[in-house]
Order: C-alpha cells, then sequence, then structure tokens
C-alpha cells in the first residue's frame, strides 16, 4: 500500500499534458466548453495569488455531472497558464480505493514530495482535491490544512452541497458555490464552442432578466405586450436559427443535456439511464453517508416518482395515498432538497401565503 501511495502522490504533481488530456474530448479533439461560473473561479484564485485576498478555501458542490471535476481541471490551466506555482491535483476516490484516508496522504505528501510541512511554505501552492467526499474525515483534515497551509489556494468538490454544509468545523473557512445544471442560454453557448461552425446565435445577458421583469412586474397587459415587442427582432433570431433546430434543442436540453456531462452523448435510451443511475447513488451512496440513521432509499424513490405526477407538496394528501408519516415527508422533503435533487418554491405573494399555502417542488435540473 506504502508504495501505491508514494507512487499516487508523485504523480499528483499537475503537468500540462494532463491538462490537455483532461480537458479536450479524445476522438474530436474539441475542448471542453467553460461553464459560466468559471470566471468567478478565476478570480478568486488570482485574488488570492496576486493579491492574499480571500477566500482561499473554496468548494464547488452540486449534482455528479454538473462538470464540477472539468472546472477543476480548466483553473488548472487558467493558473498554469499565469503563475509558476506548483499545483496537485488529489483525487479522494483512487485514495479510498487503494484504502488510505486523506489525513495519511497529506502526511506523507508533506515527507516524500514537499520534503518539509506544510507551515514552512514561504511559496504559494495550489492543492485541488477531487470527490472528498469519499473520505469520512475529510472536513477535519482540510481544517487542518487550512490552518497550516497558510499559502495554500484549496480548491475542493463534492457531490452536494448537504455533504458540504454538514460541517461547522469548516464553517468560517471555506466558501462554497454551488453548480448548477446547465440554463438554456449557457447550453447554447457550449454548442456555439463544440460546433463553430453552426454559428448558433446565443443570447444576450441582459435579456433572461428584461424577459423576466417585463413577464412578472408589469403594471397590465398592454406593458407585457409592448415590452416583449420591443424584443421582439432579437427573440425571433433566436427561435429561427437556420443552423440550430430549436425545438429539437429545447426538448434535448429538458429532458437531458441541462446535465454537461451528457453533451457528447445521442442515443437517449444511454442518457435516460444515465441520468436513473445519477439519482440511485446520490440516493444509495450519497444520503446514507450523510444522515447515518436514514434508512430510507425505498421511501425517497417512491416520494420521488408521486411527485413525478404531481409538483405540488401536500404532505397531508401525499401522506394519505402513501405508507408514510406527514412528519415523516416533511424530513424527507428537507433531505432531498439539501441534497439537491429538488428545488422547493414557496408560492408567491406574501407572508401568510408563504407560510400556509402549498410549496411546489422540481426536479433540479
Amino acid at each position: 500500500m506504502q508504495e501505491h501511495l508514494i507512487s499516487f502522490l508523485k504523480n499528483s504533481k499537475v503537468s500540462n499534458q494532463t491538462i490537455e488530456s483532461r480537458l479536450t474530448q479524445p476522438v474530436l479533439r474539441i475542448t471542453y466548453p467553460k461553464r459560466l461560473i468559471f470566471d468567478k473561479l478565476e478570480n478568486y484564485a488570482f485574488d488570492f495569488l496576486k493579491k492574499g485576498i480571500e477566500p482561499r478555501f473554496v468548494s464547488l458542490a452540486g449534482l455528479r455531472g454538473v462538470g464540477k471535476t472539468t472546472l477543476l481541471w480548466q483553473l488548472c490551466e487558467s493558473i498554469k497558464n499565469n503563475f509558476n506555482y506548483d499545483l496537485y491535483f488529489f483525487n479522494v476516490n483512487v485514495l479510498s480505493n487503494i484504502g488510505v484516508d486523506l489525513q495519511t496522504a497529506l502526511l506523507e505528501f508533506q515527507k516524500s514530495v514537499l520534503k518539509k510541512s506544510f507551515n514552512e511554505l514561504k511559496e504559494p501552492i495550489i492543492l485541488l482535491f477531487d470527490e472528498v467526499h469519499d473520505d469520512e474525515n475529510w472536513a477535519k483534515t482540510l481544517k487542518i490544512l487550512y490552518d497550516e497551509a497558510r499559502t495554500a489556494l484549496i480548491v475542493c468538490t463534492g457531490s452536494s452541497a448537504l455533504m458540504l454544509n454538514s460541517t461547522a468545523d469548516l464553517s468560517r473557512r471555506m466558501h462554497i458555490e454551488k453548480i448548477y445544471p446547465f440554463s438554456f442560454s449557457e447550453l447554447l453557448i457550449s454548442l456555439q464552442t463544440i460546433y463553430p461552425e453552426n454559428l448558433i446565435i446565443t443570447p444576450d445577458k441582459s435579456l433572461s432578466t428584461y424577459l423576466r421583469e417585463i413577464l412578472f412586474f408589469s403594471e397590465s397587459a398592454a406593458d407585457v405586450i409592448n415590452g416583449l415587442k420591443s424584443k421582439e427582432t432579437q427573440l425571433k433570431e433566436l427561435v429561427n436559427q437556420k443552423n440550430l433546430d430549436i425545438n429539437y434543442t429545447k426538448y434535448n436540453y429538458i429532458n437531458f443535456t441541462n446535465f454537461p456531462n451528457l453533451l457528447f452523448f445521442k442515443d437517449e435510451i444511454v442518457m435516460t439511464n444515465s441520468i436513473l443511475d445519477l439519482f440511485k447513488r446520490i440516493i444509495h451512496e450519497d444520503i446514507p453517508k450523510l444522515k447515518n440513521s436514514l434508512d430510507e432509499s425505498s421511501k425517497i424513490e417512491k416520494l420521488l416518482l408521486r411527485l413525478a405526477g404531481s409538483d405540488e407538496i401536500n404532505p397531508k394528501k401525499i401522506a394519505g395515498i402513501t405508507c408514510f408519516k406527514k412528519q415523516e415527508i416533511i424530513a424527507l422533503f428537507e433531505i432531498l432538497t439539501k441534497a439537491e435533487i429538488l428545488n422547493v418554491l414557496s408560492p408567491f405573494g406574501g407572508i401568510d401565503t408563504k407560510i400556509f399555502k402549498n410549496r411546489k417542488a422540481f426536479i433540479m435540473s
């Protein structure tokens, strides 16, 4: 095991060749598109490495398949192109597979690779951790790392916000960025990157904000019509693109390609199975890790199937047609929301409306 660990640690140093292989589609040789949130992550890194500005410990939290690992490698590329500091990438899942916990790995890393302890470092160092949730003591380990390695920029990923919010140890040290599935405009921008020959028209960044204001906050129907007419040309260009079947793209987006990891898939059965597998892994692997006392996997699956037929959350009604108790349903909804499977919205209106009317639950994508 010791030999495997030392080999793993020595190979953790990031090279240009590794970055290129991770950021390029192997057959088409297309560079994976950047998520819109990348600019924010890059700013965090550059602000710390140039000016020492916090946060220097950032975690990317979200569903599996939304591109967190790719974001880590894109950040690697950007830092390597702009700074002459050492970068190290640790896949915690691999450590777990060889039977080594993260704390042991970091102790050996100081001894065998750095040849000094973290608190002796004078120059910035970049430490990236993928899938930290695979180590049950990751929070304590990274808290110690943060306190000892004061020149380190630390970025990690986890499969759900619940995992990354489940510890008080890191509350004032770690800044969490939630990574969501694609918005439709972000999908179009990504398709433009992948297929530049198609000349896809992407929406102006301010368009969605403008439409939201017009549709929801206009004083009258006439104001809505006039507001939409002012954007008529722009909207028609988007809908009537010659190089893009917009109806097929919308159908594909709603069903599949809101997950970035499915951009290069075509077969609908394969994509459907991939999404079902994603849900099963969250329900059967992630949630039990977060709440050891919860043995509710079958109940969660039944509840999600029930929600597929009705988006309204009425715990009393659901309890009446299922074998669950009302409080049990409320607890399950809370877990599913924190695990980012569900996005639960309160009704629009005053405080009484928000408190007493039923909420609605939507699958996060």
